[in-house]
């Protein structure tokens, strides 16, 4: 008698889809279309409004938390169907190199995606991180991480 093999599937498929996936991409560990450690010299003021501008265009009929704890920032969450990825931005704090060589505080910019939804949630992911990085880099020249 041949065993059959469909429940052995059908479970191994639903651990697939119920397995969570997460990733990161960041100025501070060299992620991302950067490409390199980079600190911004700009306030937590300024670091809010970019991460709120990028999350909004992004997630422009999604809720967006508040995220204070490790660090600043916001929060969104993507759909499909029974899936959903979290999409986070934080604004972490770090040093730079100035141009004279000293110590600069200044911020460096992370995204992180998990759930179960990795097909729409790293994508969107990479899509605010590039928007962070790009208005940063108007308010900002980038300093190399100490």
């Amino acid at each position: 008698m041949k065993p059959c093999i469909y429940p052995a599937l059908a479970g191994f498929l639903l651990t697939l889809l119920l397995a969570g996936c997460a990733g990161t991409n960041s100025t501070r560990e060299g992620g991302g279309k950067a490409g390199s450690t980079q600190v911004y010299p700009i306030s937590m003021e300024d670091a809010t409004l970019i991460m709120r501008d990028a999350m909004e265009k992004e997630f422009p009929d999604e809720r967006i938390e508040d995220i204070f704890t490790p660090y600043r920032g916001y929060k969104a969450k993507i759909r499909f169907l029974l899936d959903i990825d979290v999409i986070t931005v934080y604004a972490v704090p770090a040093q730079g190199r100035g141009p004279d060589g000293k110590s600069v505080e200044g911020l460096a910019f992370e995204t992180h995606h998990s759930g179960t939804y990795p097909l729409g949630g790293i994508p969107k992911a990479k899509a605010v991180f590039n928007r962070v990085v790009e208005s940063a880099n108007r308010v900002a020249d980038a300093l190399p991480r100490m």
